[in-house]
């Protein structure tokens, strides 16, 4: 669903983008700058919803200075093995979403290859080189239309003076690389064919090229007998959208503008309404809420998530291959961090920079969950994989419960990535500190063996860390969720 979400991002982007351009600069005879508009605002939309710019979010737990410290000795015992049901063995109602929406855009591309396919074949026939063009005459299918230099001509519905006219208009389109604008648009298409305005878009666009092409030809030859040929060619459409065709547009709004005076220099300003736009969607898209404090975190009734990084400053813990344990689970943690608050998770990081922190620094932080990044080395490098550690409940029975359910929600999803083993028996730790000490339900997630090259490489991949880190945050949200219920 995340890929979803991007793309309703991207629809509220293309949205309001494009109704500034109808309420300031559809009018305007500026063509090159409404076409200029367009096209980055097309890209814009796909890429501020991508883009994240930190502020810092992050709450660091005050550091407790003493001569507290404890050594711990790992041991306790296996807990029952993790077992995923499925009762109704369907798909669930995302996953029937997403493959739909899959299947439908994989629908579009293919429509479309096929017509370029099309195209590419027409351009492989013989043509006759006109002033930097490659004119192809034929009588049946598109005609007077063009695809990058290539010009498709009936010469014979043309006079002499026509053909010079709709040669020097497919010249401009050639010229300005207007197919290009297209193919981009027939992608961007593709991703959002549930979206109305991607279709609006198009249009605007294929009217602004077109008005470009006029307004430049007319320039040539008169404006009167360049309305005359927009008139007679009217009829003739050709089925393709990735062409240009000289009389695809409404006839009777590409005369007008023929006729229309050229709009005051001073209405270039108008370009600047996208300014305060481009700042509010990428406040609200690239950028993360504002910082809160600890205090505020501790009093509010919502959950809080509380992020610690094993090991810190001097003590160094596991090593692999050049990567040390305390640097990587850092790096893990902050882009857990940086998932959590895009799905509104507010969270407690016990450190976000490589300190030393006792183990009692570790569980002061209040929370409703205690989530402790780790590493694992052994000298068997075969030895691999995720581990899931929990703490001894004692008679705490709803401790034990929850326990039970984060550990669960964890390997559930954990155990669908791909390429890195998930160790579906959870461990009941009797001796470690933050385990046991921790005033809510607390868990240690072995991420890997850095003694392992395949578990150190899918670590150290930043696309893999993105998978791993947004399947910790999707779980411990359904954790979450399932309490909420249980209230």
């Amino acid at each position: 669903m995340e890929f979803i979400y991007y793309l309703l991002k991207v629809s509220i982007c293309l949205a309001l983008f494009f109704g500034t351009y109808v309420l300031f600069l559809k009018k305007l005879s500026f063509f090159k700058g409404n076409r200029a508009y367009l096209v980055a605002t097309l890209l814009l939309s796909f890429t501020i919803p991508s883009l994240k710019f930190e502020r810092s979010q992050e709450i660091i737990a005050p550091r407790f200075f003493g001569d507290y410290d404890t050594v711990e000795h790992i041991s306790g015992k296996s807990l029952s093995p993790i077992v995923i049901s499925d009762a109704t063995g369907f798909l669930s109602l995302s996953d029937l979403f997403f493959y739909t929406y899959l299947l439908v855009m994989l629908m579009f591309l293919s429509v479309s290859f096929f017509k370029i396919y099309q195209l590419i074949r027409y351009a492989d026939a013989e043509f006759t080189r006109i002033d930097g063009l490659k004119v192809i005459y034929k009588k049946s299918g598109f005609v007077n239309c063009s695809f990058f230099n290539y010009v498709f001509i009936d010469r014979d519905s043309l006079t002499k003076n026509e053909m010079q006219i709709l040669l020097a208009h497919e010249r401009v389109h050639a010229k300005q690389l207007h197919t290009l604008d297209k193919l981009v648009l027939l992608l961007c298409k593709s991703l959002l064919w549930f979206n109305p305005v991607i279709y609006w878009y198009e249009k605007a666009l294929e009217e602004v090229h077109e008005f470009e092409a006029d307004q430049i030809t007319a320039t040539e030859f008169s404006a009167d007998t360049y309305a005359n040929l927009l008139i007679g060619l009217a009829s003739k459409k050709p089925s393709n959208p990735i062409l240009h065709s000289f009389s695809r547009q409404p006839l009777k709004t590409r005369i007008v503008r023929l006729f229309t005076k050229t709009s005051s220099p001073r209405l270039r300003w108008s370009y600047l309404t996208i300014i305060p736009l481009l700042v509010c969607l990428s406040w609200i898209f690239a950028f993360k809420a504002p910082d809160i404090s600890l205090k505020q975190v501790a009093g509010n009734s919502n959950f809080v998530l509380v992020l610690d990084a094993g090991h810190g400053g001097t003590d160094k813990g596991a090593e692999g291959g050049g990567i040390l344990e305390k640097d990587l689970a850092l790096l893990i943690l902050q882009k857990v961090n940086s998932i959590a608050n895009e799905r509104n998770v507010k969270v407690v990081t016990t450190r976000n920079i490589d300190q030393y922190l006792s183990l009692k620094d570790r569980v002061k932080s209040k929370g409703d969950l205690l989530v402790s990044f780790h590493l694992g080395q052994d000298i068997d490098p075969k030895i691999n994989g995720i581990q899931l550690l929990v703490g001894n409940a004692g008679a705490d029975s709803v401790k034990r419960k929850r326990l039970d359910q984060i550990s669960y929600q964890l390997y559930k999803n954990l155990s669908q990535l791909k390429e890195i083993a998930v160790d579906n028996t959870p461990k009941e730790v009797e001796s470690l500190y933050i385990l046991n000490k921790s005033s809510a339900p607390a868990i240690i997630l072995e991420l890997g063996y850095l003694s392992n090259k395949n578990d150190r490489d899918y670590l150290t991949n930043p696309v893999k860390q993105e998978e791993l880190a947004n399947t910790i945050v999707s779980s411990i949200i359904e954790y979450n969720t399932i309490l909420n219920r249980e209230k």
